[in-house]
């Protein structure tokens, strides 16, 4: 990670070393201004958790959204030269719904490398024990924490939405980045909150269709 700390700034000191990502980064400095700091705030917090380890709380997850997933969205803002307190309180939201979606999302794989997304917090309300879901995969209790995890990633996506109508019209291609998390919180729904169901794992083909109908009504 420090490679990437260096790398920034010099990338950002004007002399970008000679590799394809910093080369790239470096020309889109050119015609768009966007923050190091954002860069930064992402290594830091990815720095801070290379060994995946579990996180304790939900609000654990939060601030590991806000500081990942929410910081790419700030830079996407920037780069579309941006900058709006409104848009960046509802891009904040979003990324944390982001987040905790994608931990949903890949929590079948990462229980096969014997990891456990979920909080410590979750896991002890629902009596769910790692190593039983290590080894069976489907425990009782476990629809109950996925509903648990799936529902404060739907708070923050109802957050957000409701700062739609303040939030300039030309930050909304970012916000189009909430609409496959949103679309797999609905498919969750639609089977009970299973996260081994498997018609989870399939593409969604109708997405390019519901990006363009999403960014036609302005709404996610």
């Amino acid at each position: 990670m420090q490679f990437w700390k260096d790398t920034i700034d010099s990338i950002f000191k004007g002399n970008p070393p000679q590799q394809p990502i910093a080369l790239a980064l470096a020309e889109s400095l050119k015609h768009t201004q966007m923050s190091s700091m954002w860069f930064k705030r992402i290594i830091t917090e990815r720095t801070t958790n290379l060994e995946d380890h579990q996180f304790m709380t939900l609000q654990e997850i939060e601030s590991y959204s806000e500081n990942t997933a929410s910081s790419l969205l700030y830079l996407q803002l920037e780069s579309l030269g941006i900058r709006n307190v409104q848009a960046d309180h509802a891009i904040s939201h979003i990324g944390k719904m982001m987040g905790i979606t994608t931990f949903l999302r890949s929590f079948v794989f990462h229980l096969s490398r014997k990891r456990c997304v979920l909080p410590a917090e979750i896991t002890a309300k629902y009596n769910l024990s790692q190593e039983e879901m290590f080894r069976q995969g489907h425990v009782q209790g476990i629809e109950d924490a996925i509903f648990e995890m799936a529902t404060a990633a739907n708070d923050q996506l109802l957050t957000a939405r409701s700062m739609l109508p303040s939030v300039p019209r030309e930050a909304f291609p970012v916000l189009l980045c909430a609409i496959p998390h949103v679309r797999y919180l609905e498919a969750l729904e639609r089977v009970n909150f299973n996260i081994f169901e498997p018609t989870l794992q399939k593409k969604d083909w109708k997405l390019p269709l519901v990006l363009w109908n999403a960014n036609r009504k302005q709404c996610i």
